[in-house]
């Protein structure tokens, strides 16, 4: 028996395996959801059991500063690619996808997206990507979409690490029932709103109002599976609601919803768990150490309180007037008789000692040595250290820790660079147009169609390299600083040119081949200027020949100025 309205490819049988698989994931993800709803209260401080209390419990947001830290470090360090063919022939499709693909990743708004993955990967140890092509995109000739993927509307196999191993994979979005019912007329009388109350959703979602806008929204579920057919693996897709297919891949052709035959998603993980594909984030280890801070600062603040007041004890028949005692706004207070201490007695708590005050600063440089968010990478500096090289080995030191964690974001960021590739491969047909901008402030005109990627039995295949985009603040430092000492050492002198390309090529510094091309330019334009210095007999030129090799030369060396 098909599924209900459809009469498509799909089977019953495999439809109700897909159901069924549906239920397992989203059962044994139940925890991890919990755990990101979580870690979102302590992300922004909202973890105190009573907020609504008189004197509410304190909040310190260290937690929040550790990732607010990683986070800088991320985009200080935003990943640029670098294509590389394997094969000769592909050389100038490698050369059109380096220029190209930074363009095409900020036409989908990349960089917002890598920000918000990295907050999510930060917070909940995981972030996604899902790199998919949307044909109603450049006014409906489609092009590549990049986004970020919540990982509570993902549901992936129990038990495995790599996401792609997964028999099935759910992605579930809640849709406005006046939008399907104008997408699939035929089912407009199915769509009541069914499911939307059934999923997990944050606090702000929790409400009374919020939660009455979900009855308006139905939970539609995509289902990507893997198929392999004639030799090759493909991308399926089902869109499907409670027991009716929406819209089926298979029922659209043999080509497959992607050829690639790779989920198109991307899993960043932080630190990673054994038994999952996600892992856990500095939420999960720094909360502990952030807790028992809060409780330490509640009880020096409520100390404070207490002890910052005077009160006093008053005898009942002691002849004093309490409430004048009491406004401060009174000059004259009365009596009954005469006050001794036998009437009145002032009482005021003692202050906390001074170890408690200390053993939350100790949790404060525990939570910082944890999360390795120590005080030079912030720009502080103690125990005498001003000097500037000190300062900078000391801050790299301290980076490591931000270096591993930008090794697996580069991977991550390789493997959507890839997928994008496979896109172009598929999909772009008609040749697309870029402008890019050159290095000397002029645009270029590029267009790229899958022809370019090989055609027939030639197929192109590219090694990615990923590296820091140069554009934040400390490589720009270091790079104008390394040439500096370059131009110091006399590097850019043309007399000099065969030392100063064998001392370049030794060294790991970025750009070296356009200084080493430069270089060994302004040696052949020296030399030549300098050959019509000498006559053919040997003899020296005169005084104005040799004047203008001295010109030539400072127009070489004012050249090298230029490319550095």
């Amino acid at each position: 028996m098909k599924p209900q309205n459809y009469n498509g490819k799909i089977s019953s049988e495999f439809f109700g395996k897909v159901q069924d698989s549906f239920k397992l994931y989203k059962e044994h993800k139940q925890l991890f959801d919990r755990r990101i709803i979580d870690n979102n209260r302590w992300y922004k401080s909202r973890y105190s059991s009573d907020p609504d209390a008189p004197i509410p419990e304190p909040a310190t947001p260290y937690l929040f500063n550790v990732i607010a830290n990683k986070h800088a470090d991320a985009m200080d360090n935003y990943p640029e690619p670098n294509i590389l063919e394997r094969d000769e022939l592909d050389s100038g499709a490698a050369e059109k996808l380096t220029k190209i693909l930074p363009m095409q990743l900020d036409l989908c708004d990349f960089r917002r997206t890598y920000s918000r993955a990295w907050w999510y990967k930060l917070k909940n140890g995981a972030s996604c990507y899902g790199v998919f092509y949307n044909p109603a995109l450049a006014d409906g000739h489609g092009d590549i979409d990049i986004k970020r993927i919540d990982l509570l509307n993902l549901f992936w196999e129990p038990g495995v690490i790599d996401i792609q191993d997964s028999r099935f994979l759910f992605l579930t979005a809640l849709i406005d029932n006046d939008d399907l019912k104008r997408q699939y007329p035929h089912l407009a009388d199915k769509f009541s709103g069914s499911g939307a109350m059934d999923i997990l959703t944050y606090d702000d979602m929790q409400n009374t109002a919020s939660r009455d806008l979900l009855r308006d929204k139905t939970l539609v579920v995509d289902c990507y599976y893997k198929r392999r057919a004639g030799g090759r693996q493909t991308v399926e897709l089902i869109k499907f609601t409670d027991d009716f297919i929406l819209e089926a891949s298979e029922d659209m052709g043999d080509e497959g919803l992607y050829d690639h035959g790779m989920y198109p998603f991307v899993f960043d993980v932080l630190y990673p768990d054994e038994d999952s594909p996600v892992g856990f984030g500095f939420v999960d280890i720094v909360k502990n150490p952030q807790l028992y801070i809060d409780k330490l600062d509640s009880l020096i603040s409520k100390n404070a309180l207490i002890s910052g007041k005077i009160r006093f004890m008053v005898k009942d028949n002691g002849g004093l007037n309490e409430y004048e005692l009491s406004d401060v706004s009174r000059d004259v207070i009365h009596v009954a008789g005469s006050v001794g201490d036998e009437n009145i007695r002032e009482l005021q708590a003692k202050p906390m000692h001074s170890f408690i005050i200390q053993h939350r600063q100790n949790k404060i440089q525990e939570l910082k040595e944890i999360a390795g968010n120590r005080d030079f990478q912030q720009g502080d500096t103690h125990g005498g250290v001003t000097a500037y090289s000190a300062i900078v080995a000391l801050q790299q030191a301290g980076e490591k820790l931000a270096r591993d964690m930008l090794v697996t974001g580069y991977d991550a960021f390789r493997d959507v660079v890839y997928l994008c590739i496979e896109l172009i491969r598929q999909f772009y047909t008609d040749p697309h147009s870029y402008r890019i901008t050159c290095d000397n402030g002029k645009s270029e005109y590029v267009t790229l169609s899958k022809k370019d990627l090989g055609t027939g039995y030639h197929r192109a295949e590219f090694d990615i390299s990923v590296s820091a985009e140069k554009n934040n603040p400390y490589s720009r430092i270091a790079h104008n600083q390394t040439l500096t000492e370059l131009w110091q050492m006399g590097v850019f002198d043309p007399s000099k040119a065969d030392a100063a390309v064998l001392m370049l090529e030794a060294m790991h510094i970025d750009g070296k081949e356009k200084l080493i091309e430069g270089i060994k330019n302004m040696k052949a334009e020296f030399e030549a200027n300098g050959d019509a210095v000498i006559s053919a007999g040997g003899e020296k030129a005169p005084a104005r020949q040799t004047s203008a090799a001295a010109e030539a030369r400072d127009k070489a060396v004012h050249k090298a100025t230029e490319i550095a």
